[in-house]
């Protein structure tokens, strides 16, 4: 397996895992809620983005686009994978405001900046899905991209439990600090 095809694999594994906790997280909210977040602008990058693409096609087959509903069905983003970072960074005000002020808050914050964060200086300053051409894609380097791998699955491990009731400790605090409060398009 070449290093592209380990880090699409690597990526899509942690995805799904965050898709499915946050879904499990945010259903109370969701569920009833008659609004529609998702805009086909951030659909788009799915396929404006090689990476994503290359997931979406890889992970999601099952999935398609159209120009008016873009990836929506009507259960919601018929993406399992390949879905722009975006989409996991947006926080409902209705799910934010509904957390407790500080420390709860603050770990829904880390939860949504946790597949951005496994993307970030692919290449150079870079995000993976910034990279839009494959010989560019296939410079990346697993050993790079393992590092905020990894960095993200010990946050996301803390997460899980902590949003199963169990308290943060200094230890815990200190590997959530390890994501990054940026936003993916270029460190913004």
């Amino acid at each position: 397996m070449d290093e592209l095809e380990h880090i699409l694999e690597a990526y899509a594994v942690f995805e799904d895992d965050v898709r499915r906790f946050s879904s499990e997280l945010w259903v109370q909210w969701c569920a009833n809620c008659r609004e529609v977040c998702c805009q086909a602008v951030y659909c788009r990058e799915t396929l404006e983005s090689l990476f994503l693409f290359l997931l979406q096609k890889k992970y999601s087959r099952q999935a398609y686009h159209n120009a008016q509903n873009a990836w929506l069905g009507e259960a919601g983003c018929k993406l399992s994978v390949g879905r722009p970072p975006v989409c996991y960074e947006f926080l409902c005000a209705n799910i934010l405001e509904a957390q407790p002020p500080g420390i709860h808050r603050y770990a829904m914050i880390v939860l949504s900046k946790l597949i951005c964060h496994i993307g970030q200086r692919a290449l150079g300053s870079k995000h993976l899905i910034e990279v839009m051409d494959l010989a560019d894609l296939k410079k990346v380097r697993y050993s790079r991209f393992e590092k905020r791998l990894s960095e993200a699955r010990n946050a996301f491990d803390v997460l899980q439990l902590f949003f199963s009731g169990h308290k943060l400790e200094n230890d815990d605090l200190q590997v959530l600090s390890k994501i990054s409060r940026l936003n993916c398009r270029k460190g913004k």
